[in-house]
């Protein structure tokens, strides 16, 4: 008994229309179990209300955090994520293996249906950013600085939750005996924490030498086998160099693989007595694992979730302002202290 344009108003403007008219249109729409065709809805208002959203990978703790901050902030919004990225995994993010190629720049030809993208970038890829840009959807970038006159972005800051983790360490270990082990070496965010971890210990009046920094990948099976390797060096003694020392990991699954190499040796994983032969460690992230553990493992907390929402806010900013000048946010990081240092 009313028009199409009062149905219309009512699924998309309802404080336009009276409240009886209104329930008369709401009891319709359950009743036929009515859903709008939102394609064809697009095709009329050019939105989609869909976002792509692209990451180095989706596996494990570090990516699900993100994640979760950015589904959170589009549905808050009305807009729902499209995921994309990319299985073959040859890069390495923060928290994870993997770089988003092919498929991030890509996520326009998903038909064609996402009205901007957020996409994360953790190593050296201006061929990807190039591509990104020139899908011409509007663009915000994580965990990369992209000197853009349109392009916002999204990044931690590094070098306070290290300088603070180096500090901690430093309290009672040699500065000789402290160690950094981290991700790929031309990862961004390890290769921060790599400079951040030098120039504190060089504050401190003790460069780091050639063995007190570690490279390789973002896994449990790295830091163990980093670990091994390093008892059974300095000495016969039992756990070696590890025996006594401090290690500050460049993630939590680094740490988590540190920590059951220190375990299997028999050696105390913890602060102990002054200058005794525990093994202190430190992690980065505080994703839920850092808090799973036993001993419960001291990391540095990155605001994952915020980096995700975030990334959304300024999506959706840049979307209503195409031309507005760029944007760099820079999320702060901190020491939390936990049993393993």
């Amino acid at each position: 008994g009313v028009s199409t344009a009062t149905v219309s108003r009512v699924l998309n403007t309802p404080n336009l229309v009276a409240e009886e008219t209104a329930g008369k249109v709401r009891k319709a729409v359950a009743e036929l179990k009515y859903k709008p065709n939102l394609f064809a809805k697009g095709l009329m208002t050019r939105k989609s209300q869909v976002l792509g959203i692209a990451l180095p990978d989706l596996h494990g703790e570090f990516y699900s955090t993100l994640l979760h901050g950015a589904d959170d902030e589009a549905r808050r919004h009305g807009y729902q994520l499209l995921v994309s990225t990319d299985a073959r995994r040859n890069g390495g993010g923060s928290g994870e293996e993997g770089e988003a190629s092919q498929g991030a720049a890509q996520l326009d030809l998903t038909f064609g249906i996402v009205e901007g993208i957020a996409l994360m970038i953790t190593q050296p890829q201006d061929e990807l950013v190039r591509r990104a840009m020139a899908t011409g959807l509007p663009l915000v970038v994580m965990d990369s600085e992209v000197r853009a006159p349109t392009v916002d972005c999204v990044l931690v800051d590094n070098v306070v939750g290290t300088v603070e983790a180096v500090a901690h360490l430093a309290e009672k270990t040699p500065k000789d005996r402290i160690y950094f082990v981290g991700g790929p070496e031309g990862n961004f965010d390890t290769r921060m924490r790599a400079e951040a971890f030098t120039t504190t210990l060089k504050g401190f009046g003790r460069a780091p030498g050639p063995m007190q920094l570690a490279y390789k990948e973002y896994s449990e099976a790295w830091g163990y086998e980093w670990a091994q390797q390093m008892s059974r060096e300095g000495g016969s003694s039992a756990g070696g160099r590890l025996k006594g020392s401090a290690v500050l990991c460049a993630n939590d699954e680094i740490a988590v693989g540190v920590l059951q190499a220190a375990e299997d040796l028999g050696l105390r994983v913890g602060p102990g007595d002054e200058g005794g032969g525990g093994v202190r460690i430190v992690g980065f992230d505080d994703t839920r694992i850092a808090s799973i553990v036993r001993p419960k493992l001291s990391s540095v907390r990155v605001p994952l979730i915020e980096v995700g929402a975030a990334s959304v806010r300024l999506l959706l900013q840049r979307i209503e302002e195409p031309d507005a000048p760029a944007h760099v946010l820079r999320l702060p990081t901190r020491l939390v202290v936990r049993q393993s240092s």
